[in-house]
C-alpha cells in the first residue's frame, strides 16, 4: 500500500513539475506554437464562419443560405438551430418609416404589428403605439381653426362666429374635439386658450384710430389692439397722434392763398405731411391764378394796375377776390372790372345823344369795354358826330333792328346780301359795311368757341363754377357775357330771366 503511495505521489509530482514548466515557459514559446497554428491553418483553410454571423449575413441578403447551413452544421448547429439563428437575425423597418408606410397604406396593420415585434418590444404596449397612427393638428392650427369656426369654441372666444348661413359657403364644422387634439400634443386647455387668444389680429393702425374717432373704442381699446398686434407697446402713445387727420399741403395752400390762415400756417401744416418749405412755397405759386386776358385788357384800361397785393384793393372787394383764388398782383385789375358796360348800342345811342362827351371819351368807353385802340379810333368820331337830334323812339327802333341784325348773321342766319338791306336802312355806307361784316365774320367764329347765350343760361341756373371768377356763375356775369354776344341790356335781361 505504501508502495502504491508513494507512486501516485511521483505522477503528481511529475504532472505539477510538467504544468510549473509549461506555465513559466509559455510566454517564451508561444510565438513557435502560433506558427506552428498558423501553417496548420494555412495548409487545411476549413474552418467555418460562426453560425450567429452566418445567420446575420443570410438575414441581409449576403450568404448563400444552403452554404450557410453547411457551414453552421460544421459548428455544431442543424438546421432547425440555424434557421432560428437566421429568424433572430431578421429585422423589420424604423419604427418611424413603418409608421409612415401604414398611414399610406403600404402596410397592412397586422405587418405594422410585425414591425413594432421587431424592435423588440414588449407586447403590452403594442396597443398604445398603434394608436398613434393618427397625427394631431399642431396646437397653432387648432387655436386658428377655432377662430375660423371649423372647431368648436368650447368658451376659448370672447366672441364666437356666427353659425347662421349666409350667401357665402363656409366650411364645415369638425367634430374633433380641439381640447383632446390639444392635449395629445401636450398642450392643456388652459394653454390652448393662450394660444386661441393669441392667435389672430386686430384691426389695422389705421382703422383702429378711425374707430377711436368714431367714438366706437376708447384709447384704451387702441393701446390694447396695440399690444395685440405686431407693434412694440411703447409706439401706441405716439401713434395716437396720428388719429388727428390733415389736410393736403394743396389744401393749406390754398387756405393761405384765399386769407383763411396765414402763409406760415399754411407751411407748418404742409410740414406735417412732409413738404418742405422749399416746395410748399412752389405750391402757392402754382395755386393763384391770374385773370383772363379780356380782364386784363379791359381792366388795363379802365386804370386798374399790375402788381401789388391784396391790400390795394378795398373791402369787401378785396376778400372777394382772394376768396376767388386770384394772384395778389392781379388784385387791382380784377378790382377795376368790378362794373358791367352796357352794350355797344346802347353806348352808341348815347354817344349820338351826346350824353358820353366829345370823341375822345367815347373812344376811352370803348376802350374799357375790351374794343380793340384803333377800331374805337374809328367808330367814336362817328358816333359824336353822326346822331344828334335824332328822334329817341327812332334811336330805339335803329338800335333794335341792328341787334337782330347782328345776331341773324352772328348766328349764321341770314347772309351778307340779306343782312345788307338793313345796314342801308341804318345809314350806314357801303365802305362802313364792308369792315362791319368783317368785324361780324371774326365775331362768328369766336362766338362758336365760346358759350351760346343758351348754355350761359343754363350755367346760371345750375349755379355751376365760372372759369373766369372761380365762383358760381351771377346774373352780372351772365349778363355781360350776352353783351358780349350781342344782346342789348334789355334782351339780356329778359333772356336769363325767361
Amino acid at each position: 500500500m505504501s508502495s502504491v503511495l508513494s507512486g501516485l505521489d511521483a505522477v503528481t509530482n511529475n504532472f505539477l513539475l510538467g504544468y510549473a514548466i509549461g506555465r513559466a515557459a509559455g510566454p517564451a514559446l508561444e510565438p513557435v506554437v502560433q506558427d506552428l497554428a498558423n501553417e496548420a491553418w494555412s495548409l487545411h483553410a476549413v474552418k467555418p464562419p460562426a453560425a450567429g454571423t452566418l445567420a446575420l449575413g443570410v438575414a441581409q441578403g449576403q450568404v448563400d443560405p444552403a452554404q450557410a447551413a453547411t457551414w453552421a452544421k460544421e459548428t455544431g448547429f442543424d438546421s432547425a438551430q440555424f434557421d432560428a439563428l437566421v429568424s433572430i437575425a431578421n429585422t423589420g423597418p424604423a419604427l418611424g418609416l413603418a409608421y409612415s408606410a401604414w398611414r399610406r397604406g403600404q402596410l397592412t396593420d397586422a405587418q405594422f404589428t410585425t414591425a413594432l415585434k421587431r424592435t423588440g418590444l414588449e407586447e403590452q404596449w403594442n396597443a398604445a403605439l398603434l394608436s398613434l397612427k393618427e397625427n394631431p393638428l399642431d396646437p397653432a392650427e387648432i387655436a386658428k381653426a377655432i377662430h375660423r369656426g371649423i372647431m368648436r369654441a368650447d368658451g376659448l372666444l370672447i366672441a364666437v362666429p356666427p353659425s347662421t348661413p349666409g350667401k357665402v359657403e363656409q366650411v364645415p364644422p369638425s367634430d374633433l374635439d380641439p381640447i383632446t387634439e390639444s392635449s395629445w400634443s401636450g398642450i392643456d386647455a388652459e394653454r390652448l386658450r393662450i394660444m386661441v387668444g393669441n392667435a389672430g389680429l386686430p384691426p389695422g393702425i389705421v382703422q383702429m384710430l378711425q374707430l377711436l374717432n368714431r367714438g366706437e373704442i376708447t384709447e384704451d381699446d387702441f393701446r390694447r389692439g396695440v399690444g395685440e398686434s405686431n407693434l412694440r407697446n411703447e409706439w401706441a402713445d405716439a401713434m395716437l397722434n396720428l388719429r388727428r387727420r390733415l389736410l393736403t399741403p394743396h389744401e393749406y395752400e390754398e387756405a393761405a392763398l384765399r386769407g383763411i390762415i396765414t402763409q406760415a400756417e399754411a407751411d407748418a401744416g404742409a410740414a406735417l405731411s412732409g413738404m418742405e418749405k422749399p416746395d410748399a412755397e412752389l405750391l402757392f405759386q402754382i395755386m393763384g391764378r391770374p385773370l383772363t386776358v379780356h380782364q386784363i385788357t379791359t381792366g388795363l384800361a379802365r386804370g386798374g394796375l399790375f402788381g401789388g397785393t391784396y391790400d390795394d384793393v378795398p373791402e369787401p372787394y378785396r376778400d372777394a377776390i382772394r376768396r376767388s383764388n386770384i394772384r395778389p398782383e392781379y388784385a387791382r385789375l380784377a378790382y377795376a372790372n368790378r362794373y358791367t358796360f352796357p352794350s355797344a348800342f346802347v353806348l352808341r345811342s348815347l354817344a349820338q345823344a351826346g350824353e358820353l362827351g366829345d370823341a375822345q371819351a367815347v373812344e376811352q368807353i370803348l376802350l374799357e369795354i375790351g374794343w380793340p385802340p384803333s377800331l374805337a379810333a374809328k367808330v367814336a368820331p362817328s358816333w359824336v358826330g353822326g346822331g344828334g337830334g335824332a328822334d329817341s323812339n327812332v334811336a330805339k327802333a335803329q338800335t333794335h333792328l341792328w341787334t337782330t341784325v347782328h345776331s341773324s348773321y352772328k348766328a349764321e342766319e341770314i347772309t351778307q346780301a340779306e343782312a345788307a338791306p338793313a345796314l342801308n336802312l341804318l345809314g350806314i355806307a357801303p365802305a362802313s359795311q364792308a369792315e362791319i361784316f368783317a368785324l361780324w365774320d371774326a365775331e362768328r367764329a369766336l362766338i362758336r368757341r365760346q358759350l351760346s347765350a343758351t348754355q350761359v343760361r343754363k350755367a346760371l341756373g345750375l349755379g355751376v363754377i365760372n372759369p373766369a371768377t372761380g365762383v358760381a356763375w351771377t346774373l352780372a356775369d351772365a349778363t355781360a357775357r350776352l353783351l358780349e354776344l350781342g344782346y342789348d341790356q334789355a334782351d339780356a335781361e329778359t333772356f336769363l330771366a325767361s
